[in-house]
Order: structure tokens, then sequence, then C-alpha cells
């Protein structure tokens, strides 16, 4: 590659990736892009930018200096990252009487448990299972209060394990909505070993509302009093804030 095609390629390179900045500065659900951007690009989430931004850039830094192949994988680990933060714009359904999935991925299982912490009852548990292709974004599976929060080092085995739940790295969230208690659980998985929350205690959240995320995906699980309609059975794929995994009585 001559001197003139690299630069004439470095200019090409920087134009994309600056279209890239934009989509991933783009608000989520507000604002059209202007002309000349890159539109449908799904926006991604803050907590990812540390990752994404490096790798972009090194990527273009590479192109410039001549080094087409590291920058070629440097670009697309970036753009592979922008793929695991996505923070896509969702729309939960207006329906008080149900509750809704927390987080992407496939339904591990369902069941009945005593939980100690915040229910403090006979329940039931949904554990969704949140692979890396997955959205890893959180949401609150009701409307209403935060009255609980706890956070609990612990081992780092996979996911989808039956006691992973218990002794992995994992933080909880309660809330109260019109006198029924529903806690949602984010567990470290192997890989995934970073868990963001995004409330705090005495805060109102609402159905579908962003509460956290997990760094490369990982499980969440959900417990809801024992007399609830579970819409979902082992196997299902869910889509967090959107479908529906329970009816109030």
């Amino acid at each position: 590659m001559t001197q003139g095609q690299r630069v004439s390629y470095t200019s090409e390179m920087s134009v994309v990736v600056g279209r890239i900045f934009v989509a991933l500065h783009e608000p989520a659900g507000r604002g059209t892009p202007s002309e000349g951007t890159v539109k449908h690009i799904v926006p991604v989430a803050k907590e990812g930018l540390p990752f994404v931004v490096p790798a972009l850039l090194a990527g273009l830094v590479s192109f410039g200096i001549g080094w087409p192949v590291i920058g070629g994988f440097l670009l697309a680990c970036g753009l592979a990252l922008g793929l695991f933060f996505r923070d896509p714009k969702r729309e939960t359904p207006c329906s008080p009487q149900l509750a809704f999935c927390p987080a992407d991925g496939k339904v591990v299982s369902t069941t009945h448990i005593h939980e100690g912490d915040y229910l403090q009852s006979r329940c039931q548990r949904i554990s969704v299972f949140m692979s890396l292709f997955n959205v890893h974004i959180n949401y609150a599976p009701v409307a209403g209060s935060v009255e609980y929060m706890k956070y609990e080092k612990g081992d780092f085995r996979r996911a989808n394990h039956p006691q992973a739940s218990l002794s992995n790295e994992n933080n909880s969230i309660g809330i109260r909505r019109e006198g029924h208690r529903v806690m949602v659980r984010q567990i470290a998985g192997t890989i995934a070993r970073r868990i963001v929350c995004r409330v705090k205690l005495n805060d109102t959240v609402q159905a579908g509302q962003k509460i956290g995320l997990i760094k490369f995906g990982s499980r969440v699980d959900v417990f809801i009093p024992a007399d609830w309609e579970v819409l979902v059975a082992q196997g299902d794929r869910v889509k967090g804030g959107i479908s529906p995994i329970a009816r109030m009585p």
C-alpha cells in the first residue's frame, strides 16, 4: 500500500469511526440521526464505552501507521464489544398485573424454593441465562419501591450451575409492589466478573426500567410470590423488559 493509498484509507476509516462514535453516543430512543451519520445503530451502554472506544481508536491508529491487519482486527474487536454492550430502546407493555423478564436469554429453570433474605417465605424462582450474544442490560420486572439491596462476594463458576445463585458473586435488588415482594438477583459467571447496579435503596422504579447490567453475560434470577402464575417454562427464549414471565393473582 502506497503512502497516498494509506492516507486515503485512513481518512475513510476516520469517517467510519467518527460515525460509530456518533451512534455510540446517541441516547437510546432520543433524537434522529443527522444526515450523513450511521442510521439504525443501537446505542451502547455507557459502561461499555471504556472497552469499545479504545479498541476503535487503536484500530484507527494502526491503519494510520500502516498496520492494516492489526487495525482490522482491533476494529472488529471494537465492533464486537459494541454489539455485546448494545442498549436497545424498548417499550414495556402497560399491564400492571404482569411481571416482565429482567434480562434477555434463555429460561434455564423455574422452581419453588424458600427465599430467606427478602421475601422470607416460600416462593418461585425463575432463572434466565444470558450468553455473550444477548443484551446485557437488566430490567425491573415490576414497578415499585427498592427497599432491599445486598451484594455478596463469591465464586465465578458457570452461571447455569444449579448452585450459582447462592455461591457466585451476586447482587440482589428487592422491590415492593403494592404489598408484594419481588427480588432480582444479578449473578456473575465464569466470564462475567463485573456486576453493575444502577439503582439504590428507596428509589422508585417502573416496570421495564433499566436497573443495571452484567458485563459479558451471566445469569439473572427473579423471585416472585408462590401464588403468582408463571408464564414461562424451561427452554423459553425471553427478552428483558418485554417478555411477561408471571401474572399476579
